[in-house]
């Protein structure tokens, strides 16, 4: 991996977390001034956001690693599951 493709995923990486994290949490603070239930949908923000975060993240590292490792070739498989025998 070149150093401007791992500074990409590092970028990339910070950014998905950042949002994933944030937006949830401060929806749920806004409900919870809204409707008067302080720790609630705080808590249920914060959960969103990390099981968001860590979706993102793992999905991103994973497709990372195929790419790097050969494992995406781009092609189609087949669509009747069946491969071409020689």
């Amino acid at each position: 991996m070149k150093k401007r493709e791992a500074l990409s995923l590092a970028l990339n990486l910070s950014w998905t977390m950042l949002l994933s994290l944030l937006i949830p949490l401060l929806v749920g603070i806004w409900l919870d001034k809204k409707l008067g239930t302080m720790p609630l949908f705080v808590l249920i923000g914060a959960v969103l956001g990390m099981l968001a975060a860590t979706v993102g993240v793992t999905r991103m590292t994973l497709r990372t690693f195929s790419v790097a490792s050969g494992g995406d070739s781009g092609e189609q498989p087949e669509e009747n599951g069946e491969e071409e025998r020689e």
